[in-house]
């Protein structure tokens, strides 16, 4: 939505301005970096706010303390740009500049960002889980767009900032449906970013060991804690029944999904070839004879987007079409093709529940290629097990021989691995069915797939 100064001065009746007119408004406002913003020309008018936070280590949302304001020597130069500033920047490094004064950023942030959300008033669907949550978001967002002008909101991390930087910018008066995940980094991170932006519907996928070991996860437990949020803040929630931490937050009105119970809310079965998806809460199923990938974690995925579409009022044909034709949004996990045959790629960041949810699978046979590790942020002691267990449901797992691939596999003691040369590692590959290749966060170090098909080519 656009912003301009009559809006703000209405909003933020405690705002000074600085050397503007009254009639100005705003392509961009530029509260946290958005790779959406490159679709805006270079000369884009901009309001730049000079947000800061000096203790991330309370909140959690950052990794190292920031401050744009130590850049204004160098931002001052931009014509393009207008300021908000609070009591952190004086009025004196701001001669001559445009700029406007409020109290408070973050408050001031928050009145827009609620301003906007109010105006647009769109369904909101939220989507929690340790693993499946961006692919399950894409999913959602392709049925829903086939009856509803619908948007999704998409960052590497989302925080305060960044959610608030895209809801202003990029929600439109039109849009009907807006789907996002929500994640975390602490504890109560999910419980204040649904307090930002509610969900009417909320999605729980499953809990993995995934995040423990960060601030106030050690459990399974804590984890259930943590991401109940979204579920206590939603209208209607939509579960997982296969997963028991899972199910146990459901409550009278909420819908489940399951591949075990035929009575669920919805559920999904494969046979052979063929996928069936039963939404029983409304008496139709839907087969399939050809999706994405078939991968337990998928079908979850799937169920969960059949009941979302079916209780929005989408037809039975529209999901089927959808799904279907469904291809996901990021390239993190994606089909290429090498030698002629299909192997599906993923560029994420090294976790067990991914690794395990993809050697879930109803592939007659399955290998694993691991180009690198890349582990991230998480506690790798505590996935030594779930890595060990992945690895031995593939049929053949095998590791680029490399000096940093051996010390990783020797410090965790990771098994059910086989070391292969360079010149080996593709050989064969065609005897199995379903072929996967990892390739530890790829995308922080490579801005194309050209490197990867290098590697792939020699």
């Amino acid at each position: 939505m656009k912003i301009n100064l009559r809006i703000l001065a209405r909003i933020l009746p405690d705002a000074k301005f600085y050397n503007l007119r009254e009639d100005e408004d705003f392509e961009i406002c530029n509260i946290a970096h958005l790779n959406d913003f490159e679709r805006f020309s270079s000369g884009a008018k901009i309001l730049y706010f000079l947000v800061y936070e000096d203790r991330p280590e309370i909140l959690g949302w950052y990794n190292k303390p920031f401050d744009r304001s130590q850049n204004l020597e160098t931002l001052k130069k931009m014509n393009n740009l207008v300021f908000v500033v609070d009591y952190k920047v004086s009025d004196e490094q701001l001669l001559n500049c445009r700029y406007v004064r409020v109290g408070d950023i973050y408050q001031a942030i928050k009145i827009i960002r609620e301003y906007v959300i109010s105006s647009v008033n769109p369904t909101v669907v939220g989507v929690t889980g340790s693993v499946g949550k961006t692919t399950a978001v894409s999913l959602i967002e392709r049925v829903l767009s086939r009856k509803f002008s619908c948007s999704r909101l998409y960052s590497k991390r989302i925080t305060p900032l960044t959610l608030s930087s895209w809801l202003i910018n990029f929600l439109e008066s039109n849009h009907e449906i807006l789907t996002l995940e929500y994640s975390m980094y602490r504890k109560n991170h999910i419980g204040l970013l649904a307090q930002m932006l509610r969900p009417n519907i909320a999605i729980f996928l499953n809990i993995e060991r995934m995040h423990l070991g960060v601030d106030g996860i050690n459990t399974l437990c804590d984890i259930q804690e943590a991401k109940s949020a979204l579920i206590d803040k939603s209208e209607i929630g939509i579960l997982n029944a296969d997963n028991q931490l899972v199910l146990d937050l459901k409550r009278k009105n909420d819908l489940v999904f399951s591949c075990k119970d035929p009575k669920a809310d919805a559920f999904i079965r494969s046979d052979g070839d063929v996928v069936y998806l039963n939404l029983n809460h409304i008496n139709q199923i839907i087969r399939f004879d050809s999706i994405y990938i078939k991968t337990k974690l998928f079908y979850y995925q799937m169920a969960a987007t059949g009941l979302v579409g079916s209780l929005l009022g989408i037809p039975a044909n529209d999901i089927y079409e959808a799904i279907t034709n469904f291809v996901p949004a990021e390239n993190r996990i994606r089909w290429i093709k090498v030698f002629g045959k299909n192997i599906l790629f993923d560029g994420d960041v090294t976790i067990s529940g991914r690794l395990s949810a993809l050697a879930n699978n109803d592939y007659r046979t399955s290998l694993l290629l691991i180009h690198s590790f890349d582990f991230g942020e998480e506690n790798v002691l505590l996935q030594i097990d779930d890595f060990n267990q992945a690895f031995s449901s593939f049929n053949e797992v095998r590791v680029l021989d490399t000096t940093e691939n051996r010390e990783i596999v020797s410090k965790y003691s990771l098994k059910n691995i086989l070391f292969f040369t360079k010149s080996k590692f593709l050989k064969n590959i065609s005897n199995y069915q379903f072929k996967v290749f990892h390739f530890g966060t790829y995308y922080r170090k490579h801005k194309d797939l050209q490197y990867l098909f290098n590697f792939l080519s020699t």
